[in-house]
């Protein structure tokens, strides 16, 4: 029956259905042609259109029955009924918190804000595994001037990168330059085909690696490196500190948005509270 009804729905006359269309009933719950249209996949073709429509209106009808079953042999339906209007008190709650700080919080924080937190707080920011700049090359192993290009990758740090950059748009498989900004040399490595052990000591003694590996050689430069327990630079830390202090402003806006809303509902009489026993702290024992 199902079948029938969704071939007339996407074949010819679909133009001519509407928003209120009814696909399928359980009991009192219905499914429209609204409900399909806003989980129909874009991109499908009528035949595939088809198909996805029967199967997703089967597993809702099949959910629905399950649901009504489930409705009637629970037997504690009432605490369930309260766990779902309990989230669903949450999830508008949460919602509406979440969009208005959106609005009122301001995500560009002062730069002098963001290193002033670094200065105060840089022991906090110690790095769990290395991080670096440089470079890294793959080429095919028959490409050429392959002598010159570990001489540019050797001197990288201060007349070769321009050299390499010309080479590897036109030679290079994969190109990857971090010179400007700090990488996890985990990162790095999942790029090249090599045990590196320990990377503590592989920093260490190398500035510069080679690596052949399936017809590839790797070729890779480490102009500056951090090992792990050192502080982050303030540029590696920077995006975790703005983070914090934007959930430090998104904390106090929560509060000020309780006490606002408590405030003016007291004052336009809609909350009133009967129950507000003083409390004498001093004699409370946490």
């Amino acid at each position: 029956m199902c079948t029938i009804l969704i071939l007339s729905v996407w074949g010819c006359c679909r133009k001519q259905t509407t928003a209120q269309d009814v696909l399928a009933r359980v009991g009192t719950a219905t499914f429209t042609q609204q409900q399909l249209d806003e989980v129909m996949p874009v991109g499908l073709n009528d035949s595939m259109q088809m198909v996805f429509a029967n199967r997703y209106i089967d597993d809702w009808i099949a959910d629905q029955l399950l649901y009504e079953m489930a409705r009637k042999n629970l037997p504690d339906v009432e605490r369930l009924e309260r766990l779902v209007e309990e989230y669903r008190h949450d999830l508008f709650s949460h919602e509406y918190r979440k969009r208005l700080s959106d609005e009122r919080i301001a995500a560009n924080l002062p730069e002098d804000t963001l290193f002033g937190f670094y200065e105060a707080h840089s022991s906090e920011f110690k790095l769990h595994k290395p991080i670096v700049k440089g470079l890294l090359l793959k080429v095919p192993v028959n490409a050429p001037q392959l002598s010159s290009l570990r001489k540019w990758v050797s001197a990288a740090k201060t007349n070769g990168v321009e050299n390499i950059e010309k080479y590897a748009i036109k030679n290079a498989i994969g190109y990857d330059y971090f010179f400007d900004r700090w990488v996890w040399f985990d990162d790095v490595k999942d790029n090249i085909p090599y045990d590196f052990t320990d990377d503590n000591n592989f920093l260490r003694t190398r500035k510069t690696f080679e690596h052949k590996s399936d017809d590839q050689i790797y070729l890779l430069y480490i102009d500056c490196y951090l090992t792990a327990g050192e502080v982050m630079p303030y540029e590696f830390a920077r995006p975790r500190i703005m983070e914090i202090l934007l959930n430090e402003r998104r904390v106090e806006f929560n509060k000020e948005l309780e006490r606002e809303l408590y405030n003016e509902a007291v004052a336009d009489g809609i909350v009133e509270r009967f129950y507000n026993v003083a409390v004498d702290t001093t004699a409370v024992k946490l």
